[in-house]
């Protein structure tokens, strides 16, 4: 205890205080400097020497608090200087909410803030899908195919009207380029159906499941151009892009879930939502590299590994789409498919 005629210091907060081990609360004055503080209690006749234990962070509209050794807190009123008082500097946090107050620094941390975001989307979810591409166990993978078929049989197509004979050619089509890409991935079968309301397309499954429809058949004008399309369809599963888009769709949290946790549910929300096609349309990136696998497994099954541009050409006409590249286009315009694919052939041939 100090007596209460001594020198009072210059600086001064005001506050109230929190005796330690009870529910009172007194209005208080705070004083002296950081190494001898003076606390004053309203209606006391003397004054105490607290020793500080930890000094609150600043946090927009809430009072900072003081508390001492013995237990007891002091409560500054808000807009109080306590960092200033205290000769501390401030918090990292005490420095934060004073450079909030610049209209300068807040326009610069949310570019810095959209930059992260902008980088995180760009190259960090692509980097871990790819990783969690790579170590989804086989059976999740099978599910996740079966699942997806089944809902979009259930909501987009219908059985195909092909002839059986038809049918048997593109079967035996499939099986020859099956045969030649091997068995590095999952085993891969052909499902024949009327595209509905997609119309001429072709896509991959997660699983090795290749969907080709009526229409596209119907467009094509040489089995050559069929064979083109499965071919990158193929490089698709082989390159695990159906998974990888997968993921990337649904974010950071699936992936994690997926891999670490309880995985029913979450494969669950995959396979019947009703947009389980949006999830595979692919990249520019993931669609360049399954027309360059076309190449080269065209190459190999001797077959014109140009063919099937010519088809995708008519597929965008069909669509109403361009043959360009556009600033936003997530896919590559065929003009610039057909040049990429070129320059592959030409290369091959050169080796």
């Amino acid at each position: 205890m100090i007596d209460i005629g001594a020198k009072q210091e210059e600086a001064m907060i005001e506050g109230r205080y929190f005796p330690p081990g009870s529910s009172r609360v007194v209005a208080a004055s705070l004083s002296g400097v950081p190494e001898r503080l003076v606390l004053r209690l309203a209606g006391e006749t003397e004054a105490l020497e607290p020793v500080i234990a930890s000094v609150s962070d600043p946090v927009a509209a809430v009072p900072r608090k003081i508390t001492f050794a013995d237990g007891g807190v002091f409560e500054a009123p808000l807009g109080a200087d306590v960092d200033g008082f205290l000769k501390t500097g401030g918090s990292f946090f005490a420095r934060l909410m004073r450079l909030e107050g610049h209209p300068g620094f807040v326009a610069a941390a949310a570019v810095v803030t959209m930059g992260l975001i902008f980088v995180v989307y760009r190259f960090g979810v692509p980097l871990l899908a790819s990783g969690a591409a790579l170590v989804t166990p086989q059976p999740i993978i099978v599910a996740m195919d079966r699942g997806t078929l089944e809902t979009v049989d259930r909501t987009v197509f219908s059985p195909t009207e092909l002839a059986e004979e038809r049918q048997k050619a593109l079967h035996d089509m499939f099986g020859e380029l099956a045969q030649i890409a091997g068995d590095d991935g999952p085993a891969l079968r052909l499902e024949l159906r009327q595209g509905g309301m997609i119309g001429a397309n072709a896509l991959a499954l997660p699983g090795g499941t290749i969907i080709v429809t009526d229409e596209l058949v119907g467009l094509a004008r040489s089995d050559d151009e069929i064979a083109g399309v499965i071919a990158h369809e193929i490089g698709h599963v082989r390159e695990r892009h159906s998974l990888q888009q997968i993921y990337r769709v649904l974010g950071i949290g699936f992936m994690v879930g997926l891999i670490g946790g309880d995985a029913s549910q979450l494969v669950d929300d995959v396979i019947v939502q009703a947009s389980a096609l949006q999830t595979l349309v692919y990249s520019r990136e993931f669609e360049t590299h399954a027309d360059l696998y076309s190449v080269g497994l065209m190459a190999k099954a001797g077959r014109d590994p140009l063919a099937f541009v010519g088809l995708l050409d008519r597929v965008v006409e069909d669509a109403g789409g361009s043959d360009e590249t556009g600033w936003f286009s997530t896919h590559p315009g065929t003009k610039d498919r057909r040049e990429a694919v070129r320059q592959r052939v030409e290369e091959l041939r050169g080796q």
